[in-house]
């Protein structure tokens, strides 16, 4: 692109977007992303007041993203709630990138948190209603959904063991959150 290349605001919340999944929000800038668009500074203050207001506009997208848009492709068109459990977990691993800067931002920032909150209660009210689909009493299933929801969200923070033959824990890790709990 030249500097003579018009950019929509929608462009200038994407670049954003992918340097938020690279470099975590301290990495947004507004040069930065000027550049990477090659366009000017000028252009961001024709589409936002200011850093904060992109930074409004990126947690909205995360939002959106997490919630209708994963939620959407995991429902899919099926009502089979294993297979529904397994595209929730799939897709967990694809935007484990975004997911951790969002999360790393929530530890410092109030809005963040809240936009972290606000998806994985819709997330956390999906995998429990699976749950409670493939008979685990509500109590049960909150508690595993809860436990779900953490070995996915923070799974890429403890990588496996290296020089270990140690199967994909991806491939397993869903059928032992569903075992039946054993009698002591």
């Amino acid at each position: 692109m030249t500097a003579r290349t018009k950019v929509a605001r929608r462009d200038w919340i994407e670049a954003a977007y992918q340097e938020l999944a690279r470099g975590g929000e301290r990495g947004v800038g507004i040069n930065a992303l000027a550049a990477r668009l090659g366009v000017t500074k000028g252009s961001f203050y024709w589409h936002f007041k200011d850093r904060s207001e992109l930074l409004r506009a990126l947690l909205d997208r995360w939002a959106h993203e997490r919630t209708d848009e994963v939620l959407g492709l995991a429902l899919g068109s099926t009502a089979d709630p294993r297979e529904r459990l397994r595209r929730i977990q799939a897709l967990g691993r694809e935007i484990a990138p975004i997911d951790r800067a969002m999360r790393l931002w929530a530890q410092h920032d109030p809005a963040a948190e809240e936009a972290v909150r606000h998806a994985d209660r819709a997330l956390l009210g999906h995998i429990t209603g699976c749950l409670e689909d493939l008979g685990f009493d509500a109590g049960e299933a909150r508690l595993r959904a809860l436990l779900m929801l953490r070995a996915w969200a923070g799974g890429y923070l403890v990588p496996a063991p290296s020089g270990t033959a140690v199967p994909d824990p991806h491939d397993h890790v869903l059928e032992i959150f569903l075992a039946p709990v054993k009698d002591a």
